[in-house]
């Protein structure tokens, strides 16, 4: 098969509410909650006997149907075999009930091993008992899963929506800013103006084609895209140093953070000085986090700063990082005598 087929040939979509029976973690889990149903059921049918003896039978019963169950669904999942929700119900609530019944047929054939001075009360009703009890429980898991799975897609929608919003909202105020660059030239600069015109429409085009999320690459394309646009209006008042030891740094961010961040960073830092000023930009590595450190000049006297800082695209991209990487990015803002510093840290893994 050839590559451009490879390429072209469709991808098998799986949407199974079930959790990942191959993660250690759920494996334990669903070990502990049928062991709490195991000492429940002990206590009430426990009539004589060894109290701790009847809790050891039905431990030993109901894991082994329900750890026998999950390493078949494991193994299942893995194959790609359950499409859908309800390929999903069927195969699981199948499988629960042939295996409970295999399990119990064998128990009962071992009863004397088993079953220490516990009388037999029949294979049929015994067989019957452990499906209908099987089928209950399977039932309520199942119904737990798909809530769950149903509340966990609802929110992740939700929180999709609520991003590109966000991003809806960044993109308009990009623009403007840009449209001011431009008319900035017109008069004077007419060339420059013209020039600027094919950039930004190159780079807006590129903002408009990006996702939600994208490449940490092609952001800071996006970025030097824009640099090289105001440079144009300010010309060697503007110099941008770049700080980046590591070359292939992987990670995801919403389209559109970097960008807003170093436009503050000219609109508010280097504008302002008559003989302008250098920003410093800085992408490394911080144990499991990318660390992403935007500095530019202040004036020294505040009140001298002819516009006020755009509180807006910050909060914007606080909010988006937040939502994009589930509250685990941070974002800090500090002032110092001569300089103004935004960082960022990203989870190295996200994407």
């Amino acid at each position: 098969m050839s590559n451009q087929a490879q390429k072209d040939s469709p991808v098998l979509k799986i949407d199974s509410y079930l959790p990942d029976f191959c993660d250690a973690a759920v494996f334990l889990r669903v070990l502990l909650v049928i062991e709490l149903f195991a000492i429940v059921f002990a206590l009430i049918s426990y009539s004589s006997g060894s109290l701790y003896v009847q809790i050891a039978l039905n431990s030993v019963l109901m894991q082994w149907i329900s750890l026998s169950v999950a390493a078949i669904l494991c193994g299942i999942t893995r194959l790609g075999y359950l499409r859908n929700t309800r390929i999903t119900t069927v195969v699981t609530i199948g499988l629960t009930l042939i295996v409970t019944l295999l399990v119990s047929w064998l128990s009962e054939n071992f009863a004397e091993m088993l079953r220490i001075d516990s009388p037999s009360l029949g294979l049929g009703f015994v067989l019957l008992r452990n499906s209908a009890i099987a089928m209950i429980l399977i039932g309520l898991a199942l119904r737990y899963f798909y809530v769950q799975y149903e509340s966990e897609r609802t929110l992740e929608v939700q929180a999709q929506a609520r991003l590109q919003a966000l991003q809806a909202r960044i993109r308009p105020h990009f623009l403007f800013n840009s449209m001011n660059t431009i008319a900035s030239l017109t008069h004077d600069h007419p060339d420059l103006a013209e020039q600027a015109i094919e950039n930004l429409s190159d780079l807006f085009r590129a903002s408009l084609a990006a996702e939600a999320s994208i490449p940490l690459q092609q952001e800071l394309e996006l970025t030097r895209s824009y640099i090289q646009l105001e440079s144009l209006r300010l010309g060697d008042r503007l110099f941008v140093k770049w700080h980046m030891p590591y070359d292939d740094i992987e990670v995801s961010l919403p389209a559109l953070t970097l960008q807003p961040l170093v436009e503050n960073a000219i609109y508010h830092g280097v504008e302002p000085l008559a003989e302008g000023g250098v920003i410093d930009i800085t992408i490394d590595r911080e144990n499991e986090y990318t660390r992403i450190v935007i500095s530019n000049p202040l004036l020294e006297d505040r009140t001298e700063q002819h516009r006020e800082g755009n509180q807006m695209a910050v909060d914007n991209i606080r909010e988006r990082l937040a939502i994009a990487f589930s509250g685990e990015a941070t974002m800090q803002q500090v002032e110092d005598d001569d300089r103004f510093t935004v960082t960022l840290k990203l989870p190295a893994n996200a994407a």
